[in-house]
């Protein structure tokens, strides 16, 4: 049974001002999240509550305003390479401008998703999320390495929460490797990879996911309480 709401917004400020817990802040309550902490996410929840503002996370320096720009001029690239190389097995459905899916429950659980996809074959319905990512060191060649980084991952658990009746999601990563020993840190070469995850194999951490965002926002946040700053996931 479906139990979320697609909800459309004529402006980004109110798409901004309507977002509660995403994708991002899943990873953030979670410890998982390389940008913020839960004990950030949490006076940012709770600022934007008293005084209506955005969520972010600081970083503004140049370097990642120019990553954040090929990221968004990048994903409708990505998600249409992504239709070419899987036409026979998905239809691909592009986001409409300021769109997002709420929980019916729990009205605080948010997702914005870069696409949704039908499997030709099973007619289920599926997510897809894209990034980009900058490979600049060895830890972060090792993070990409056989698997999915967590945070990634949890965002993915988070969608598949909020959007109960979709029974896959699948990671598009456009990633640059950059030749890390050189001081110049050149350009080597782009690589897309695809991340498969299915529902009927993490239905338990989507269960643990939910419980940890329910006790942020019912606990923590509705009553101003400091959270534990480590959560084993």
């Amino acid at each position: 049974m479906k139990k979320y709401n697609r909800e459309i917004y004529k402006t980004r400020e109110e798409w901004l001002a309507a977002r509660a817990l995403g994708g991002s802040s899943a990873s953030a309550i979670l410890n998982k999240n390389p940008y913020m902490t839960r004990l950030e996410l949490l006076a940012a929840v709770i600022s934007k509550i008293r005084n209506h503002e955005e969520i972010s996370n600081n970083r503004h320096d140049d370097a990642t305003n120019e990553i954040l720009q090929y990221g968004v001029q990048s994903e409708p690239l990505i998600r249409k390479e992504f239709a070419l190389d899987f036409k026979h097995e998905y239809i691909v459905r592009s986001p409409k401008k300021f769109e997002m899916y709420r929980s019916i429950d729990k009205k605080y659980l948010t997702a914005t998703v870069d696409g949704l996809l039908i499997d030709k074959k099973t007619k289920e319905l599926g997510i897809l999320e894209i990034k980009t990512h900058d490979v600049r060191g060895r830890s972060d060649l090792e993070n990409w390495t056989n698997h999915l980084p967590e945070n990634y991952y949890i965002q993915l658990l988070h969608y598949l929460l909020v959007i109960n009746d979709a029974s896959f999601a699948i990671l598009a990563a456009k990633l640059r490797f950059y030749d890390f020993k050189n001081e110049e840190r050149q350009l080597e070469r782009t690589e897309t990879r695809y991340f498969y995850v299915k529902r009927s194999e993490v239905v338990n951490d989507i269960a643990f996911l939910e419980k940890a965002e329910t006790e942020f926002m019912e606990v923590y946040v509705q009553q101003e309480k400091i959270p534990n700053i480590y959560l084993e996931f």
